[in-house]
This record gives C-alpha cells, structure tokens and sequence, in this order.
C-alpha cells in the first residue's frame, strides 16, 4: 500500500510538473527548430510551412525551417532523435518516416519506438505522369513504351523509400513491367528532371504535378479511389485498368520520445487549430490536398496501420 500510494503522489507530481512546462512551452525568446527531410520547394516543405507559419502567429514564437534532405530521410530523422526530448526540435515526416528504416540494413532509428506522434498535417493522391516524349496516353499504352524501351524505362521518385517509389514498386508489378528506380532529394528535384526530360515517369504528388499537366507533362491517371476535382478528365487507375490500385503521400509532425505529453498534446491542438483555420485551408486546399483532424492517439494508430502495409510492400517487392 505504501508503493503505491510513493507512485500515485509520483505520477500526480510528474503530472503537476508536466502541465506546468506546457504553459510555459514555449519559452519567450527561444526558437523551435522544425526539420524538413527533403530539400525545399516539395510537398512535405510546402506544407510544413503553411502550418507552422500560423502555430508561431498563435504562440509569438519564432520557428526555424531546416531543410536537411538526404539518407532517405534519415538523416534528418537522425538529426532530432540525438536533440533533446524539450520539444523545441519537430520532426516532419511523411510515408519514408516508416519506410527508410525498412531498406536499412542497420535501421538507425525505430519509427514508433523512438517517436512520439503530434498530428498529421495533410495527404495528397499520386498521379501518374510522364515527359510528352513518352508517346503514351494510357497506362496500357506506357506499360507498352516502358516494355519495349527498357533502357529509357526509369521512373523517379522523392528519394529512396519515399512514397512514391513504394507506390511505383506496386504498380510495375502490376503492370508486369522492369523499369529502374532514379531516387532524387525530393518532390522539386526530381520534378525538375522529369520536366527537362531526364526521367520519363513519375507517380508526383497531385499538389506538385498539377500546375505542369497539359504543358510540360502529361497525366496518364490519378493513383486515386475516384478521380479527382482538380483533374476531372483524367481516370483513375482501376478506370485505366489496375483495380484496387491507390496511391498517396502524407504529411504529419513528430517529436522524439519522452518529450513531455503536455507539450505533445499543445502541439496537436496547436496544428488542428492551424488546418480547422479558413485562412489556413485557402492556402493548402490549392495544393489539392486532403486536410485531416486526428488527436494524438488516432495519429499513433495511423501510424501503426501505415508501418503494417510498409512492411508487407516491401516483403511481397523484395525490398532491402
């Protein structure tokens, strides 16, 4: 009885003390530094800055982006487990958060062991793209190209593990197709090249691609369930003919564990407060983006979902 009645005045102190760093979180004068692992101008950038911009407006508190792309996004994953569990280093994540870890052969981070989830921020269907030298415009017709030019046949994606590159070592067996992977430092790189031609094929965020549609690329089909507002003339995948085919990245926030749950659960209501807010969602809804609302707990069992379908991608593709 004496125990427990030592760990309840524990736990009620730890409580106490935790609610008390919260509503001094943060400190006046000291900056929250908020990683990006990819290079500036993508998806995960984009909207990490929409949010944060308007969580540093509410808490007059300075924000710092550091864009450090790189390791599949491990290095910057890296970078905020070795900072201190004070909440003034954040993480964005998106799909490669749980991803890269799998194609390590020493994982240098455990995703749900090391992480404490905050919210997620956004998704964003894939669309299928190519340079409008392919002379495709079916994915019957690309399956085709991709078949009879096999030393052109690459696909790009925003770096090794990323959301795209799963997505696209699904579709190539799908298609029944060998095409080779061209990882890049990010969504805006690895644009840049298929948009001059370096790469032929991209399954790009709908928030990146869109603008390029009907220019400098051509949109085969949206990796979507149906087809999508900002693209209503181009078909879904299982209207192109690959059923049950979806594709998309997502967008969310983490911070390393052991970081006080008050402060985990500030930040939450803080980003649902951003994505509820009209001026916030005029800036992302362009982007053709979804805006979802989660509590800390509904983001950790996304994330648990989402490691489950990773780990059975890359068993079922043979991924190392």
């Amino acid at each position: 009885m004496v125990r427990i009645a030592t760990l309840s005045l524990a736990a009620a102190l730890a409580c106490a003390t935790g609610n008390a760093g919260a509503q001094t979180y943060p400190e006046p004068g000291r900056a929250i530094r908020v990683v990006v692992p990819f290079a500036a101008g993508g998806g995960t950038d984009a909207v990490t800055r929409i949010v944060a911009e308007h969580v540093a407006r509410k808490w007059s508190a300075s924000f710092v982006i550091e864009n450090k792309a790189g390791g599949g996004t491990m290095i910057a994953t890296q970078s905020v487990g070795a900072a201190p569990a004070d909440g003034y280093t954040v993480l964005a994540i998106s799909n490669s958060f749980l991803v890269s870890p799998l194609l390590a052969e020493r994982p240098p981070y455990d995703p749900l062991r090391d992480f404490v989830t905050v919210a997620p921020m956004a998704s964003s269907p894939h669309v299928l793209v190519v340079h409008p030298s392919v002379p495709a415009t079916t994915v019957a017709e690309f399956a085709a190209w991709a078949k009879a030019n096999p030393a052109r046949a690459t696909f790009a994606s925003f770096g090794r593990g990323a959301s795209n590159h799963f997505g696209f070592e699904v579709l190539k067996r799908r298609l029944g197709i060998e095409i080779v992977h061209a990882p890049y430092g990010g969504s805006a790189p690895a644009l840049k090249d298929l948009i001059g031609g370096h790469v032929p094929v991209m399954l790009g965020d709908l928030q990146n691609v869109r603008e390029q549609i009907g220019g400098n690329l051509r949109a085969l089909a949206v990796a979507n369930e149906t087809r999508l507002a900002a693209l209503p003339g181009v078909p879904t995948m299982a209207e192109a003919g690959v059923p049950g085919f979806t594709s998309k990245s997502w967008f969310g926030l983490v911070l390393k564990a052991g970081t006080d749950p008050a402060i985990v659960e500030k930040w939450n209501a803080a980003v649902r407060e951003a994505l509820r807010d009209p001026s916030v969602r005029a800036r992302l809804e362009p982007h053709g983006v979804t805006i979802p609302d989660m509590p800390v707990a509904a983001f950790a069992a996304f994330l648990v979902s989402e490691n489950e379908a990773a780990h059975r991608i890359a068993r079922e593709a043979g991924l190392r």
